[in-house]
């Protein structure tokens, strides 16, 4: 810890989040009468396999955020295929997708994943020129978008956009989301 004073920061920051937060939380639903036994009773590994698993959980979340840009890629790749385009050398995909992946990356540990995916959403079906024909667009940012109901509240701004004719056959591929 000597090596990295931060570590003692983060270790109070999280013994903090269990004293201030999850402690009153059980108190409140389970405490009853008697918060203090009921402590008692759930001190038995309940907070070190809490960390333990915790942190297990963070190292696969890290390791699945790591394959990424692998993962990107290869549907980057059937996305084309499936969908007759023309396709693009791999090594151009891959090199694209890891020189964006690296700020997003920054981006989703600062902001939140929900925030910079509905951006991504967004951004996706503004800069397509055609998104009503690429179906890659529609499964993964016009849905999603029309589902969370961003679509429906945003109809006048996408008519704008968007011709109206193909903002009402997307409202009707959608079922009227």
């Amino acid at each position: 810890m000597s090596e990295n004073p931060k570590t003692v920061d983060h270790i109070q920051e999280v013994g903090d989040i269990l004293v201030c937060s999850v402690i009153k939380k059980l108190d409140k639903e389970f405490g009853g009468s008697d918060p203090r036994e009921a402590r008692k009773r759930i001190n038995d590994h309940l907070w070190c396999d809490l960390l333990a698993a915790m942190a297990d959980a963070i190292k696969k979340f890290e390791e699945a955020m790591d394959q990424i840009p692998e993962y990107v890629t290869t549907i980057i790749m059937q996305s084309r295929e499936a969908e007759d385009r023309k396709p693009f050398l791999e090594a151009l995909v891959r090199l694209a997708v890891r020189a964006a992946w690296e700020p997003i990356k920054k981006m989703v540990d600062a902001t939140g994943a929900t925030e910079i995916q509905r951006a991504c959403r967004i951004l996706a079906v503004l800069i397509c020129p055609a998104p009503e024909k690429h179906k890659a667009v529609q499964d993964r940012a016009l849905l999603p978008l029309a589902k969370e109901g961003l679509l429906a509240t945003s109809k006048e701004r996408l008519e704008r956009v968007f011709p109206a004719d193909w903002v009402r056959r997307l409202q009707e591929g959608f079922g009227g989301v």
